[in-house]
């Protein structure tokens, strides 16, 4: 075999893993397109503009493949989970009241347990994702902050509570469990603003401060 045959066959491989890579289940495209949605809302406010989202970062990205995105879009529809419509030559996609649904129910899938007291320890959950595994990163992005993380840093999350577990099941799950690591620090910088923030959440109670 020729040496630009081998080449050849050697980059049609390549774009065939690279299409294998960038393969969106029609769960995980409905949380990658409303990653900001907040879930934990009891209620759908439809005038939202979280709510509606464009196209353009699936159509306009060469990894992936446009008919497999547009047939994930169909059955979403087909659903009603989502309704579509084009602006300015421009697609979009509109969460439905159904759509909010899903979406908490996929976001409860996963659940941390509380302990009776909180340990006084953190959980810092740190990730690298490359970047042609975006949608499996926004997909860990949206589901760490349904649990109830809370975002220090760009690529940096923390948590009371034992959840390493949660953690490595949930980014096995996204095929980036070498891209995320969990680590357990006694003290954070900004602590107290964190209680605080924890606290507000319900997260954490003025039973788990006690000595």
């Amino acid at each position: 075999m020729s040496i630009d045959k081998s080449l050849d066959k050697l980059e049609s491989k390549i774009r065939e893993e690279r299409k294998e890579i960038i393969k969106l289940t029609s769960a995980k495209l409905l949380i990658s397109l409303f990653e900001a949605v907040e879930i934990t809302a009891k209620s759908f406010f439809k005038a939202s503009p979280i709510y509606r989202q464009s196209m353009k970062k699936y159509y306009n990205d060469d990894r992936y493949d446009k008919a497999e995105i547009n047939d994930r879009i169909q059955y979403l529809k087909s659903m009603g989970f989502i309704k579509t419509f084009t602006e300015s030559r421009e697609r979009f996609v509109e969460l439905s009241p159904k759509g909010f649904k899903k979406l908490k129910k996929l976001s409860a899938e996963i659940k941390i347990d509380r302990p009776k007291k909180w340990d006084k320890k953190w959980r810092m959950v740190i990730f690298d994702v490359p970047e042609k595994f975006r949608s499996s990163r926004n997909s860990l992005r949206f589901k760490l902050l349904s649990l109830g993380l809370i975002k220090i840093q760009k690529s940096v999350y923390v948590y009371p509570f034992p959840c390493t577990d949660e953690i490595v099941s949930l980014s096995r799950s996204l095929g980036i469990e070498k891209s995320v690591t969990v680590m357990v620090a006694d003290i954070i910088q900004g602590e107290e603003e964190i209680i605080y923030r924890f606290l507000k959440t319900k997260t954490l109670n003025q039973k788990d401060l006690e000595k």
